[in-house]
């Protein structure tokens, strides 16, 4: 008998236990629609966040005060006052590598306007700072730098603060309080969301650094938590980097043994961790997902040792009329492998409809890759294959006399 008459077979064997067939499907369908999901998810998820990450600037390099242990140690990664106005313009004097640079300088306050109030980041730039973020505002104007050269008492607010304290109302030219000082409102940044890391980036409010430095944090050396900087180039952002590390380190004067009081990372930098981490989480949810899988395989093998044990009769009459054991082993490894592709094919058509549901509700681009569709499908007939083989040979060394004669 040749394999596509033995699949002729398998075929009608299923067909004659339609309810059995597919509630043997059930669970690869499960671990299908999972795998599916989960990779089709994940890639969404990256590409999101890339597109979060690009947003931060324009070929963005930030240095923070503090060394990176400290920095891990601290509580948010908040930077620490060990970078001075020298250093930034020897940064500006020495590396060319570089289109803008603006100090920074951050902490939280609650902020007043008449019966409202609310808590959120208050942050010092220059006059770069949009520039350098590649960030637009919907309402009002910027600060000059004549506005930081005076310390003027303006303020740049995020969307989430004017809908805390504003509402409805035009907050342009109205006058907020943090710890009692009066700030005028000059403008509305455009709505950006939250970044990779959960953090609201409408939640903030930016005025000139000098203000923050002077009116709000009793910042009199001048120093500041941080610098942000826009390189010319992409290609040249690294190296511009090891520029900015070299020029520091000699600043500071530290000594080759000397670890850095400061950190400097790009945005690859930022790319490669969170892709790093995306990986992880990808590979842990494909492991469960996987689980899921296996676990239909186990269900599909207990099902084909009852079919085994109902049709020992049958597997006997095919034996007298000349089946070899080849054959019955054949037989049923292919029903296995059937009901593994049906349930397969039905988990991949589930797994799209249901990534693309929870991409429209999350906001994200899914991406279905026909890689997870060729893993998933492959996948199914490994499982068909492993857990239909022990029932079929079992089938298979079935002596047919007494398989004839059972009752």
């Amino acid at each position: 008998m040749n394999n596509y008459r033995l699949f002729l077979t398998a075929l009608t064997s299923l067909n004659r236990h339609k309810l059995r067939s597919l509630l043997t499907t059930l669970g690869i369908i499960v671990g299908i629609v999972s795998i599916i999901s989960v990779m089709s998810i994940g890639h969404g998820a990256k590409y999101k966040v890339k597109q979060k990450i690009e947003g931060l600037g324009t070929n963005f390099i930030i240095v923070l005060g503090g060394s990176p242990k400290r920095l891990m140690h601290s509580r948010g990664g908040a930077g620490n006052l060990t970078i001075t106005p020298s250093d930034l313009n020897a940064i500006l004097e020495e590396c060319d590598g570089i289109t803008h640079a603006s100090p920074g300088v951050q902490r939280s306050f609650k902020i007043v306007y008449e019966g409202n109030n609310w808590q959120c980041l208050v942050g010092g730039a220059d006059a770069n700072y949009l520039q350098i973020r590649k960030w637009n505002l919907t309402k009002g104007y910027f600060f000059t730098e004549h506005d930081v050269k005076t310390g003027k008492r303006v303020a740049i607010i995020g969307k989430t603060v004017k809908k805390e304290l504003f509402g409805k109302i035009n907050p342009i030219n109205k006058t907020i309080r943090i710890k009692n000082i009066p700030f005028t409102v000059i403008g509305v940044l455009e709505e950006r969301g939250k970044m990779p890391n959960g953090m609201d980036e409408d939640d903030l409010i930016i005025m000139p650094y000098t203000t923050a430095q002077k009116s709000l944090m009793g910042i009199h050396n001048g120093n500041f938590t941080a610098i942000i900087i826009s390189a010319k180039k992409k290609e040249i952002m690294n190296q511009t980097a090891n520029e900015i590390e070299a020029i520091l380190r000699q600043q500071h004067k530290l000594t080759p043994q000397d670890e850095n009081d400061f950190t400097v990372f790009t945005q690859d930098d930022i790319t490669q961790a969170s892709d790093a981490a995306t990986q992880v989480l990808n590979i842990l949810l494909f492991i469960i997902a996987s689980i899921s899988l296996i676990v239909g395989g186990i269900g599909i093998m207990n099902i084909m040792l009852v079919t085994v044990a109902e049709r020992t009769k049958e597997i006997g009459i095919r034996m007298a009329l000349g089946a070899t054991t080849q054959n019955i082993l054949i037989q049923f490894i292919l029903e296995a492998i059937v009901i593994c592709i049906m349930g397969g094919v039905v988990g991949v058509i589930i797994g799209v409809l249901i990534s693309e549901f929870i991409g429209i509700i999350l906001g994200w681009p899914i991406f279905i890759s026909i890689k997870s569709i060729i893993i998933s499908l492959i996948s199914c007939i490994v499982i068909g294959l492993f857990f239909g083989f022990y029932p079929a040979k079992k089938a298979s060394g079935l002596n047919p006399v007494e398989a004839l004669i059972e009752k």
